[in-house]
């Protein structure tokens, strides 16, 4: 009953705040306006920024991308090894910090090492204006004749966005052939592969906090 009252006072005030009824209290109309809308613009400025983020990945440009991150940068945090001597000489030159200067210079290893390509087709193909209403959009990128596939997802929980790309096993794969030990070409060995951005939202602006991985 309660629930019931609830739910008319409110459409009462829905269909009142968009009548011209002289008798409606203008200030509680503003007010449940306001509240409505409150959330919507939070969540209209996440799905721009995340928009912004696309553009700055699609940009394929190294300046605007090193802006995503704070530097400098632990060693640890990019997980990465170049295979260029000037990349460890430099770093630890730097208290085995990645600077700006370095992260642009070795762009390249650096950016193949944090699955950017993948964080790329992500935010190209996800339908990021889908976070109108959900707070949890995927998108799989099954092909039947490979043994392992990507999907890909964003999640909001709470202030915490997280964009994932997971590779799969294909269960429906018929291996024609073993891979090296005997090992089917769609085993979880091969295949099952996770990693992530997570970014924080202050309500207007996108934070990036963490990358991470795990097998």
């Amino acid at each position: 009953m309660r629930n019931n009252l609830f739910i008319a006072t409110i459409s009462f005030f829905l269909f009142a705040c968009n009548s011209n009824t002289k008798n409606t209290d203008k200030k509680q109309c503003d007010n449940l306006s306001d509240t409505l809308s409150l959330s919507k613009k939070s969540r209209n400025s996440l799905i721009e920024e995340l928009k912004r983020l696309k553009q700055t990945i699609s940009s394929n440009d190294k300046q605007k991308i090193a802006d995503i991150f704070d530097f400098p940068k632990p060693y640890s945090f990019f997980s990465v090894y170049v295979e260029d001597s000037t990349y460890l000489e430099q770093v630890k030159s730097n208290s085995n910090n990645v600077t700006k200067d370095i992260f642009l210079t070795h762009y390249k290893g650096i950016s193949t090492n944090i699955w950017l390509d993948e964080m790329k087709y992500l935010l190209q193909n996800i339908p990021i204006d889908s976070l109108n209403y959900k707070d949890n959009l995927e998108l799989s990128n099954l092909i039947e004749k490979e043994p392992c596939y990507n999907s890909y997802q964003i999640e909001i929980i709470g202030d915490s966005i997280t964009l994932r790309m997971n590779m799969n096993s294909n269960l429906n794969f018929k291996s024609k052939k073993s891979s090296l030990d005997e090992i089917e070409e769609n085993a979880n060995e091969i295949c099952d592969h996770s990693f992530w951005w997570t970014f924080k939202f202050d309500g207007t602006k996108l934070h990036f906090k963490t990358i991470g991985g795990a097998d």
